[in-house]
């Protein structure tokens, strides 16, 4: 036991001393950051999950951890986002025998707003909406025993009034149940696509190619806009569960975070189950050391029921503390069948 101890300070300790380095940052600079708003409730109440997601959540954290569901699961996300802002998640998977596959909806609703123009010096009157969605299939399964594997490949698409920008993306990552006791290490890459590059009508303007002359020819023009990368993610991460006797477990997480719009940082977290997994509580901090982060905590506690059909429904809360915009509170509800 000390030896497991030991080795998990160890880990922990430099993976954070790695992560803080000075760097770059390059905040700001790619397309699709819905991408990095928290999925499923349980992992991000543990703020670190790489290493611990077993879920339908884990087609859009780390698609290994689909290996892990026993039963079919249907998960259902709905949360109040920031301003008027809606972030919603469906998921749905089954097991195959060796792993499991599964489907999934992810999307941010930003809301309405009223246009305005430099011509009519204000509000015209007339609104818009913008929204930005994924649609994925997943597949994972062991290798070994000891070993999972998956994959998630999914169409992102966002929409602001009539322009609009999309691409194909993929996902994967590896669990590894080490031989020390109760540890597992994982690994996930995550939003590894082409670039973004928004077209539409609200791009197409009328030009005059000789301004010089009066009379001319004036066709239409579209403007040409740059492609922007996807928030690609590479998380490595370990959990350990330093206690798990008598109906109780107590598991102890840590990811290091290595983002290509910020700078590394890592996350720690944890999850204590009790009455033989049905009562959880959660609490983790996201991102230590990142550029301008602005979430402080986050916690959760969780219930899971089975019914005398062999039916089973889980509730899960999470509280995220951000520093600016206020606080977010999600809910989860997972049924399993």
């Amino acid at each position: 036991m000390k030896k497991i101890l030991s080795l998990f300070i160890l880990i922990a300790v430099f993976l954070p001393a790695t992560a803080v380095q000075a760097q770059l940052s390059k905040a700001g600079t790619t397309a699709a950051d819905f991408l990095r708003v928290p999925v499923g409730a349980r992992s991000s109440a543990m703020s670190a999950y790489t290493a611990t997601v077993n879920d339908a959540s884990a087609m859009v954290l780390n698609p290994a951890g689909l290996s892990d569901i026993t039963t079919g699961q249907l998960q259902v996300e709905i949360t109040d986002w920031f301003l008027d802002f809606n972030h919603s998640y469906l998921g749905a998977a089954i097991p195959t025998g060796k792993g499991a596959v599964g489907v999934h909806v992810l999307a941010m609703n930003y809301g309405e707003f009223d246009e305005t123009t430099a011509e009519a010096q204000g509000k015209t009157g007339r609104t818009f909406n913008a929204y930005s969605v994924t649609f994925g299939a997943s597949y994972a399964q062991y290798l070994i025993p000891q070993f999972t594997i998956g994959g998630t490949a999914k169409i992102v698409y966002e929409q602001i009034a009539n322009s609009s920008a999309s691409t194909l993306a993929f996902d994967v990552g590896t669990i590894y149940d080490t031989p020390f006791y109760g540890i597992r290490f994982g690994v996930s890459v995550t939003n590894i696509g082409s670039k973004m590059q928004m077209t539409g009508n609200d791009l197409i303007i009328s030009s005059d190619p000789d301004e010089a002359r009066e009379g001319n020819y004036q066709p239409d023009a579209r403007l040409y806009t740059d492609g922007f990368d996807l928030p690609l993610m590479l998380k490595v991460g370990l959990a350990w569960d330093a206690f798990d006797r008598d109906g109780t477990r107590a598991t102890i997480a840590i990811d290091g975070n290595n983002p290509s719009n910020n700078t590394q940082s890592f996350s720690v977290g944890g999850e204590l189950s009790l009455l033989n997994e049905k009562v959880f509580i959660r609490g983790g901090v996201p991102y230590i050391g990142q550029d301008d982060a602005i979430e402080k905590f986050n916690g959760g506690i969780g219930v899971k029921y089975t019914l005398p059909n062999n039916l089973g429904v889980a509730f899960n809360y999470t509280y995220h503390g951000y520093t600016y915009l206020g606080d977010v509170n999600k809910l989860s509800i997972q049924v399993y069948f």
